[in-house]
């Protein structure tokens, strides 16, 4: 599967790292800057995530293997998806109006007329060919 390639392998001391980091990560976000941020109570349930999580990273840090291959395999749904519509929306709301603008002001990007008689637009080179053996 072509997901499966782009997962990279961990060993013990990654996914280690991975489930303190997620525990770690849930508890700061979930557990204390949103219920801050939105003046809520303290929920218990990131505690628990990073109980579990952390546990398994110091005691069996194979066991989290599942659970790194799902969140990667989330990771590269969500990038399918958001990527191209932050992408879209970038270009429609911010590039395109910009360029819509510059046109209607009669600004040429290129600062020339396209010339039909001309066989090529392309600079030559003038380096020699052994110029870039040694560029430093």
């Amino acid at each position: 599967m072509v997901t499966e390639q782009l997962i990279p392998e961990l060993d013990h001391q990654g996914l280690r790292r991975f489930g303190l980091a997620t525990g770690a990560i849930v508890v700061v976000l979930f557990g204390l800057f949103f219920p801050w941020l939105l003046d809520r109570a303290w929920p218990l349930w990131p505690w628990i995530i990073l109980a579990v999580l952390g546990g398994l990273a110091v005691v069996a840090p194979l066991a989290l293997e599942p659970v790194y291959r799902g969140w990667m395999r989330f990771g590269l749904l969500a990038s399918r998806i958001t990527t191209p519509l932050i992408l879209g929306i970038i270009f429609f709301l911010l590039i395109s109006p910009i360029a819509l603008f510059r046109r209607a002001l009669g600004f040429n990007d290129m600062r020339r007329p396209f010339d039909e008689g001309v066989a090529s637009y392309r600079i030559q080179s003038r380096s020699e060919p052994g110029s870039l053996e040694r560029p430093f």
